[in-house]
């Protein structure tokens, strides 16, 4: 779908225009067929009606038969094309029906009306989803309006002070993750990870405090209980320490790809397993599969069918993949929220790439 505004119906008068068009190219190619298919007609009476040497004759009736099926072929492949050009321009009206307005060039998110910001969001998802691995899923409306919402949270966030996680406004996190990303960059490449995973992993766990604590004992820029750190080769004392934290960050992220996969649809239950548990995860999957063996495997069916699951899943975990995406939208399209730092990946180490993809 094109989301140029150029390319789309702009009113009912073309689209009427269009269809006129297809149905006169329509009308020209079955007369051309038919005029096509009368002259091979002819052409093969009249050799058929010759007398004279018929090996020379015979030779030249077969080639004017084949000569006419080419015409009639060609003749058939246009007609084709055209109904094919005729569908996908109709689909493509259907679609733009519901799909969001073209995005004005270098317009704010918070500028952008409600409709302008979901294609907004659609299309920074999926290019998201490609950064984190092969074969992206394209999301439903829900799913999309999912992670809106956390963005549209985030966006709120312009001029508060406050020291907490969830209060301080967007140019004083993302401009504290600028310098720590070199840091933490080369320990989830070394471990083939996707580098959007290591960047704004970070982002939703402790926005970029290398010792935040939180109530339930998680330390660190990568929130990890202290028993998982020392699991993890990192002691008590050293969890404020971002360049212990990141290898056993990218250590524990690369041990879930190893079970759950490592495409951009089991990414997003790799990340689901860091907030919510590998077990949990496991749990999850198996209890959908119960009802449906041929499910999609990925956060989003869970998602979708979060009133079949437990409670911290519907008001917790749910909202976790939603929030990465929301981050990782902002924090790769900085322009678009009135930021002043470049995008994220782009401050990753020169031997590094952004777009690193799992193996």
């Amino acid at each position: 779908m094109h989301k140029e505004i150029d390319k789309r119906y702009q009113a009912a008068p073309e689209i009427l225009a269009d269809l006129k068009n297809v149905r006169q190219q329509l009308e020209q190619t079955s007369a051309q067929v038919m005029d096509d298919s009368m002259r091979s007609a002819r052409m093969i009476q009249d050799v058929e009606e010759y007398s004279v040497s018929p090996s020379r004759y015979e030779t030249r009736k077969v080639r004017s038969y084949h000569h006419g099926l080419q015409v009639l072929s060609v003749a058939v492949l246009i007609a084709v094309m055209i109904v094919t050009a005729f569908l996908y321009r109709r689909s493509k009206l259907r679609a733009n029906a519901i799909a969001p307005a073209a995005i004005a060039s270098g317009k704010l998110y918070t500028q952008m009306n409600a409709v302008e910001q979901l294609g907004f969001v659609d299309e920074q998802e999926q290019r998201i989803s490609a950064m984190m691995g092969d074969r992206p899923m394209k999301l439903n409306d829900e799913a999309i309006k999912a992670i809106k919402s956390n963005l549209d949270r985030y966006a709120a966030r312009t001029d508060s002070t406050s020291a907490k996680p969830g209060g301080e406004s967007l140019r004083v996190i993302y401009g504290r993750a600028a310098p720590i990303i070199p840091l933490i960059a080369p320990s989830f490449s070394e471990r083939k990870i996707p580098l959007v995973v290591g960047i704004y992993l970070p982002m939703i766990e402790s926005e970029y405090k290398p010792c935040f604590e939180n109530s339930a004992g998680s330390k660190g820029l990568f929130q990890f209980m202290p028993q998982t750190a020392e699991q993890y080769g990192v002691a008590r004392g050293d969890m404020c320490d971002v360049e212990k934290m990141a290898p056993a960050a990218a250590h524990y992220i690369a041990d879930r790809m190893a079970e759950l996969g490592d495409d951009s649809q089991s990414m997003t239950l790799v990340l689901l397993s860091y907030n919510r548990g590998a077990d949990s995860v496991r749990e999850a999957l198996r209890s959908l599969r119960e009802t449906d063996s041929h499910y999609e495997r990925n956060f989003w069916t869970l998602f979708a069918n979060r009133d079949k699951l437990d409670d911290t899943f519907r008001n917790e975990s749910a909202y976790y993949i939603p929030s990465f995406f929301a981050a990782a939208i902002i924090g790769e399209n900085p322009q678009t929220f009135d930021l002043q730092t470049p995008p994220l990946s782009t401050m990753v180490p020169n031997s590094e790439s952004p777009k690193s993809s799992p193996n």
